[in-house]
């Protein structure tokens, strides 16, 4: 019986530190694969590696940021997705339209984005 492929990853975020992200504290989680396909670079995501140490599960404080990534269905309706940020991050995909017109995966299909806020609530 073959082995099946994980569904999940898990990623993190780099917070605090100085350049190079010295000292910076790694906030992890476990994902569905592709969450961040083609927009973790521009929202500060990383990729896990097996050999990654010091990743820090279930923090409280501090916490990444939320964004609030809008794409449009194949029915033509409006939706959107929580994804986390890096706080360094933040301007370069809101006002600056970093990952509007890249794809999104949800629910294992690929949708355009349209646009990238801050989370309010």
């Amino acid at each position: 019986m073959a082995a099946k492929e994980a569904k999940t990853q898990v990623y993190y975020i780099n917070l605090g530190g100085t350049v190079g992200n010295v000292g910076a504290m790694r906030y992890a989680w476990r994902g569905k694969k592709n969450s961040y396909k083609d927009i973790g670079a521009a929202m500060g995501v990383v990729s896990a590696k097996d050999t990654d140490s010091g990743l820090m599960f279930g923090a409280n404080s501090p916490r990444p940021a939320l964004v609030r990534i809008g794409y449009t269905d194949a029915s033509g309706n409006s939706k959107s997705v929580v994804r986390f940020c890096e706080p360094d991050k933040i301007g370069n995909v809101t006002t600056g339209g970093k990952i509007n017109g890249k794809k999104i995966t949800v629910a294992g299909k690929e949708y355009n984005i349209n646009s990238c806020t801050l989370k309010s609530n």
